[in-house]
């Protein structure tokens, strides 16, 4: 079987088919989860509407790019499958094995560099292995079957494409110009693009290849025409990237480092980031499903530096001079360490994002797992030791199968999360959600109890609980009283905002007869004189967002008008206005609303027409109002 090449590939293609498909397939059933709401499930188009589409592709607020790669794969998908959850899951286990076969590809290759005196037919198994295990560790699952985390796997995609090509352009010898410089001026910028509008991890992209070059080649050519070809190859493509970036990092620091809205500061991200690296090679190399979670937010938070962390920082600095000093000596360990390394380089050190998500080991996991299927198999005096390979193959397979089961229903994600990792406020909050809905109100408001000792710092649970409670007859101003306490000393929180928007909207559509307009706009006005807030131009935005939204409601056209334009100003997202013309049109404030519509259509006509989605439906809304026709809710 293992004659040649084709046959590995052909023996890699039908297990990674076979296997991978039968152990995800369950999975496919499940549903959509958090952030897939927002980026999927509401940018769903249901036919084929250019200016939808165009608005969806434009419109994600993931990322300082929008993402639009990623968003345009979830349009296909919904054209293609409609808007259940399994058609979405169904192309993300598509990419997934795409990834595997492309993880197949790059190891053979840089294999035969790192190990030459390694047979092609060792190289072979040690990629066959090492593919399979990365395509089905149960780490991957909360990557392949949570929709919105098709972003990661299309940057994975295009990053692993790009890595691919420079190899072909490194090694071949291209017998006509024209077509080293299709492939490395062409196809390659494209894929870069891709990748980089896929998720902004593609930026790394020039990173790798450094690395590829310093340890797999270590700046050896075949010859002068290939050395002078890949020199400007490197200087338009890696350098100049490089230097361009870091020189847009230094003078846009503050942008990526604001804390103020975070519960850590820089110093103790950097610590705590330490600790999470060691949890996520724990994962890979020694794997149980207790540790693996959809919900890392229990992970704690590093204050200060100890005796653990700063033994912690002298392996990591251990680490990056192994891969100096072994790339000679040892350098498959050096190419996995750097791997790791570097596709850890965005997510987990300095950027102002969360401490702990799964996917971010989506690429990084082929490194260690290369480390051990190669040493594995290559231990002088003991060939047995290859066994080991068969037996963690044969294990992750089994906790792969488990964890989809698992992934197969929101009640079973959520009460393995919290049986595991009660301190998750997510997963609560998740439950108690899902009790509620239920119809089970006093197991939901007894989660949300879990989640205000939790959250002692945030009035989100405590909003939370009061929508909860609307039409129940209590007395919510103990609720609000509790809430405007923490909105005086503490900053707001997307959770925090989140349940106060919610409140809001079920006050608007007068399901909530304990609680007037007043209470909610004092809570405003308190979280918007907060100190830290004032700093965070978003935030300030979307409480004058529901401010502006309430004064409407009640009546006050000019003064909700002129909140929610300023809250547009702070965000600069159109849909505020769109919002804002919807209210008016649902109280018959018609004039008001054509206002409204008339600025967003000079907006849009500035902006190229981007927003000629949204603006289709009012304009429609406005036509019949004025016309009679079909009434407004």
């Amino acid at each position: 079987m293992f004659n040649s090449t084709k046959h590995v590939l052909i023996f890699f293609l039908l297990s990674s088919l076979v296997i991978t498909v039968l152990v995800y397939w369950p999975g496919l059933n499940g549903p959509f989860l958090l952030d897939d709401y927002l980026n999927v499930v509401q940018a769903y188009v249901g036919e084929l509407d250019i200016s939808r589409i165009y608005y969806v592709a434009t419109h994600n607020e993931s990322g300082i790019l929008g993402r639009p790669a990623s968003m345009v794969s979830f349009i296909f998908s919904g054209l293609v499958h409609g808007p259940d959850p399994w058609g979405y899951k169904f192309h993300n286990l598509i990419i997934h094995l795409a990834n595997g076969l492309l993880v197949y590809l790059l190891i053979f290759r840089v294999l035969s560099r790192l190990a030459p005196k390694t047979d092609q037919k060792q190289h072979m198994i040690v990629a066959g292995l090492t593919s399979l295990m990365w395509l089905l560790h149960p780490l991957m699952v909360s990557t392949v079957l949570y929709v919105v985390q098709r972003m990661a796997q299309l940057s994975a995609l295009f990053t692993l494409a790009s890595l691919l090509i420079y190899l072909e352009l490194r090694e071949r010898t291209f017998k006509k110009p024209w077509s080293f410089y299709v492939l490395g001026y062409a196809v390659f910028p494209l894929i870069v693009l891709l990748a980089v509008f896929s998720k902004e991890n593609g930026a790394l992209i020039p990173v790798y290849i450094l690395a590829i070059e310093f340890i797999v080649f270590r700046a050896r050519f075949n010859d002068a025409v290939t050395r002078r070809r890949i020199a400007v190859f490197l200087a338009i493509f890696v350098l100049i990237p490089l230097v361009g970036g870091s020189l847009y990092l230094v003078t846009h620091f503050e942008r990526f480092t604001n804390y103020a809205l975070r519960e850590f500061t820089l110093p103790e991200r950097l610590m705590t980031e330490l600790h999470v690296i060691v949890a996520y090679l724990k994962m890979i190399l020694l794997p149980r499903l207790s540790d693996m979670t959809l919900f890392h937010d229990y992970f704690p938070v590093t204050r200060q530096l100890d005796w653990s962390t700063g033994i912690l920082f002298l392996l990591l600095i251990a680490a990056i001079s192994a891969v100096f000093f072994w790339r000679k000596k040892a350098p498959v360990a050096a190419f996995a360490i750097a791997w790791f390394i570097v596709s850890h380089l965005l997510e987990s050190t300095f950027l102002s994002l969360e401490i702990m998500f799964e996917h971010r080991n989506y690429l990084a996991a082929m490194g260690p797992l290369l480390a051990v299927v190669y040493y594995a198999a290559n231990v002088p005096g003991y060939p047995k030791v290859m066994y080991y390979n068969v037996i963690f193959l044969v294990m992750i397979v089994f906790l792969c199968f488990v964890r989809v089961q698992e992934w197969t229903a929101r009640e079973s994600i959520f009460q393995v999360a919290i049986a595991e990792h009660p301190d998750s406020y997510r997963a609560q909050t998740e439950m108690a959600t899902l009790q509620y809905r239920a119809g089970n109100l006093e197991a939901a408001i007894a989660h949300l109890e879990v989640v205000k000792q939790l959250r002692r710092n945030d009035f989100g649970p405590v909003i939370h609980q009061a929508v909860f409670l609307c039409g129940s007859g209590n007395d919510l101003s103990p609720w609000f009283e509790d809430a405007e306490e923490k909105a005086r000393q503490y900053p707001v929180t997307t959770y925090s905002l989140t349940a106060l928007d919610n409140m809001a909207v079920v006050l608007g559509n007068g399901d909530c007869p304990e609680l007037d307009g007043q209470t909610i706009l004092r809570l405003v006005e308190i979280a918007k004189a907060q100190p830290d807030n004032q700093t965070h131009e978003n935030y300030i935005g979307f409480l004058e967002k529901i401010e502006g939204q309430i004064y409407l409601i009640q009546g006050d056209a000019r003064k909700g008008m002129g909140l929610l334009l300023s809250a547009y100003n702070h965000t600069g997202m159109v849909r505020i206005l769109a919002n804002m013309a919807e209210i008016l049109l649902s109280v018959d404030r018609l004039d008001e609303a054509e206002q409204i519509i008339g600025y967003m259509e000079g907006i849009n006509e500035e902006s190229g027409g981007v927003e000629t989605a949204l603006l289709i439906p009012l304009r429609e809304q406005l036509e019949q109002a004025r016309t009679g026709g079909p009434s407004i809710e």
